[in-house]
């Protein structure tokens, strides 16, 4: 399947159908007989990427009830880190069998792992994704799930060519702001119709004077399929107030890293959360008469990027502020709706019960490349500051000049040549 194929087709839609329930196909491998991982067993895994988030993850899936999961080994294209990985796995352990690896094609190259964790700056995600289901692994890749929107067509189609668990890592959907589907499924606010959410805002380019490379890291690795610039510290930096994160090459803003999460919620909270906006506004247009840049979903619902309180939803009969209102507004009554695999309470819990039993998981990619979409269109608007509209069936905006960034050029040999 190549790129341009890729990009000219809405795998959200055809994809949602199974994504909660359908059981996988897959051909037996490493995990079982008939290509599940029987539930005495531990998932093996490995790390790809070990920043701050990295040990974070960890934590989550050593957390786990039961430990299903068993940490074997690390990769990192710089070398501190890649120590202080090796060290934390072993200390999770209690040996010292962890391996490392400087490439990440190392460790899919392994057959014993069934699982890996892509905890990379965001310029990675999707190419390292690719891969893994190519190789027969499962996937947990962090938030925000890809860069580019044909990216967002890419990883979601990896996943279900290969028929592997892949799930985005946004652990808030469910756990901070999932309370709030029943209310509005309830009907206890009325018709939901518009919505506010208070993140940050959109990246930027980075300008640095060069710095010499510190001896054992490979900055070229680092960069992948960005484009190449002098090393400087601060423009690969983990640190959460700066970093990759403020860099358009790398990411896309805390826009996106907290939209990730708030964007990913209202959608999911509004039970539209494998949909993709069909215009967006930029603050004070014709169409748009509020300071603040709005989504336009199918259906009509506007969601407004503003710096309001946390997450706001405004219903024909009454509005409902995250936590403030949590006590005061409770649902009219059962509800059904989509939520963690039975006995999990925890995203990694309902991804190792999904990789047991091969099902789909709750943030399946579908889910978490529809909310990274929705930021990156955002992205795109304030950056040409004119309304836009958006084809989810043919991946394309009304406007020429939209369009050069709903992919990005890639680096050779970092690009992804198929699917």
């Amino acid at each position: 399947m190549k790129n341009s194929r890729v990009s000219r087709r809405s795998f959200l839609r055809s994809a949602i159908s199974a994504a909660a329930v359908s059981p996988l196909v897959v051909s037996a491998s490493v995990l079982g007989r008939d290509g599940s991982v029987p539930p005495n067993e531990k998932i093996v895994s490995a790390f790809i990427g070990i920043g701050s988030r990295a040990q974070q993850v960890m934590g989550d899936f050593t957390y786990s009830r039961n430990k299903p999961f068993h940490i074997v080994a690390v990769c990192d294209c710089f070398k501190k880190p890649l120590e202080e990985g090796r060290v934390r796995v072993n200390q999770i352990n209690g040996n010292e069998d962890c391996k490392t690896y400087a490439k990440y094609e190392d460790i899919l190259a392994r057959p014993d792992i069934d699982v890996v964790v892509i905890t990379t700056p965001d310029h990675w995600h999707t190419k390292i994704a690719v891969e893994a289901c190519k190789a027969g692994k499962d996937v947990f890749c962090e938030k925000p799930l890809t860069l580019t929107p044909l990216e967002c067509r890419q990883i979601v189609a990896a996943a279900r060519k290969y028929n592997r668990v892949c799930t985005s890592g946004s652990q808030r959907v469910m756990e901070d702001y999932g309370y709030m589907a029943p209310i509005v499924k309830s009907g206890a606010l009325g018709e939901v119709k518009e919505a506010y959410l208070g993140v940050g805002g959109p990246p930027f380019d980075l300008y640095y004077p060069e710095v010499p490379i510190p001896e054992g890291d490979d900055w070229d690795r680092w960069l992948g399929p960005a484009p190449w610039v002098p090393y400087h510290p601060e423009r690969c930096s983990g640190s959460y107030g700066g970093g990759w994160r403020n860099g358009w090459d790398y990411g896309n803003g805390f826009l996106a890293d907290w939209g990730a999460h708030k964007l990913g919620g209202i959608l999911y909270v509004l039970g539209i959360d494998a949909e993709e906006p069909v215009e967006i506004l930029p603050p004070k247009c014709e169409k748009n008469d509020k300071e603040w840049l709005a989504w336009v979903y199918p259906n009509g619902t506007r969601i407004y990027h503003s710096g309001a309180h946390d997450i706001t939803l405004v219903g024909s009969e009454q509005t409902f502020k995250h936590q403030q209102d949590r006590n005061r507004i409770k649902p009219l009554g059962p509800t059904d709706l989509r939520r963690y695999a039975p006995g999990a309470y925890r995203l990694a819990e309902d991804f190792a019960y999904c990789v047991y039993n091969r099902t789909r998981p709750f943030q399946d990619f579908v889910y978490g490349a529809a909310t990274a979409l929705g930021c990156q269109l955002a992205n795109i608007t304030y950056k040409l500051n004119r309304p836009l509209k958006w084809n989810a069936v043919t991946t394309s905006f009304d406007d020429d000049v939209a369009d050069r960034f709903v992919r990005r050029p890639k680096r050779s040999p970092y690009i992804i040549k198929e699917i």
